[in-house]
C-alpha cells in the first residue's frame, strides 16, 4: 500500500465521521404511522402550517434534497446551510403527514 492509499483511506474515515449528509437525508425520511392518530382536519392544518415554515426557510423555492453522486453519500459532509437543514428535517415531516393523509383519504 502507497502512501497515497493510506491518505486516501485516513480522510475517508475522517469524513465518513464527520455527520455524513446521507446518514442526515436517511433521518428526514420519517413514517407517516405516527400521524394516523390525529384527526383529519388537525392533520392537514399541521401539514400546512409546516409548509409554510418550508417556503419561509427556502425563501418560496420550496426543498429540493441536494444531488449526492451516487455511492458518495456515506462519504460526503452535510454541507447545507443551517436553512436548508432544516428546511429537509420539516420537509420529511410534510411528506409523512401527506403520507398519512393520502392514505386515509382525509378530505383537503
Amino acid at each position: 500500500m502507497t502512501t497515497r492509499h493510506l491518505q486516501v483511506i485516513v480522510l475517508t474515515a475522517l469524513l465518513a465521521g464527520c455527520g455524513n449528509i446521507q446518514g442526515q437525508l436517511d433521518n428526514e425520511k420519517i413514517s407517516s404511522l405516527r400521524y394516523d392518530t390525529v384527526e383529519c382536519p388537525t392533520l392537514i392544518a399541521q401539514r400546512n402550517q409546516v409548509m409554510a415554515q418550508v417556503s419561509t426557510l427556502t425563501n418560496g423555492a420550496g426543498y429540493q434534497d441536494p444531488n449526492v453522486i451516487t455511492g458518495f453519500g456515506p462519504i460526503l459532509p452535510d454541507y447545507r446551510t443551517a436553512n436548508q437543514k432544516q428546511a429537509g428535517a420539516l420537509q420529511g415531516q410534510v411528506d409523512s403527514m401527506t403520507r398519512s393523509i393520502d392514505r386515509r383519504k382525509c378530505a383537503g
